[in-house]
């Protein structure tokens, strides 16, 4: 019994420590960054692509480390533009850009 409580106890910290982080609201991300902030944005990066681009978005899904991101409060995205030679992480508290801009 104690084994139990103690399996319980250690199932509640842990769910308690692993939250769901969001973006910025405003700033500007690449693929990578959104990816590890949260492995959530996968499905919202789909979702941003599938809004833009109606019935073609399945041709895009390969290619989402070509766009660039905005955070939307209350942590969506939206695609701002596609970046054709890829985007640039420009580090913490700094919004990315799409290379050669």
């Amino acid at each position: 019994m104690k084994l139990i409580s103690t399996l319980i106890a250690s199932s509640l910290a842990l769910a308690a420590s692993v939250q769901a982080r969001d973006c910025t609201a405003g700033m500007n991300y690449c693929w990578g960054v959104l990816d590890d902030i949260d492995p959530r944005y996968n499905a919202l990066m789909d979702a941003a692509i599938k809004q833009k681009y109606g019935t073609n978005w399945w041709s895009f899904v390969d290619t989402k480390d070509k766009f660039l991101y905005r955070c939307e409060p209350g942590g969506g995205i939206s695609i701002i533009t596609g970046c054709s030679w890829g985007c640039v992480n420009n580090g913490a508290g700094q919004s990315d850009t799409c290379r050669f801009q």
